[in-house]
């Protein structure tokens, strides 16, 4: 995974670079097309399965303290 995130990052940084060599307004293009992709890798990454583990559920917020040392000894 980290060289998968490594490649990502590089060749955005790629793109930025070959668009501001041409020009700014290709800069602009790029930028758009790198927050594009961004986005749609993110998206294809997520698997569906809700919060990883060990996260807590939005419904789940404690409302005591004595409910937060709870769940710390419990964990």
């Amino acid at each position: 995974m980290r060289l998968s995130i490594v490649l990502l990052i590089t060749s955005l940084v790629g793109v930025a670079a070959g668009g501001w060599l041409i020009g700014r307004w290709a800069l602009g293009v790029a930028v758009i097309f790198d927050s594009l992709c961004v986005g749609a890798w993110a998206l294809l990454r997520d698997d569906g399965r809700g919060e990883p583990a060990g996260r807590a559920v939005v419904g789940q917020v404690p409302v005591h303290l004595g409910e937060v040392f709870d769940r710390a000894r419990a964990s």
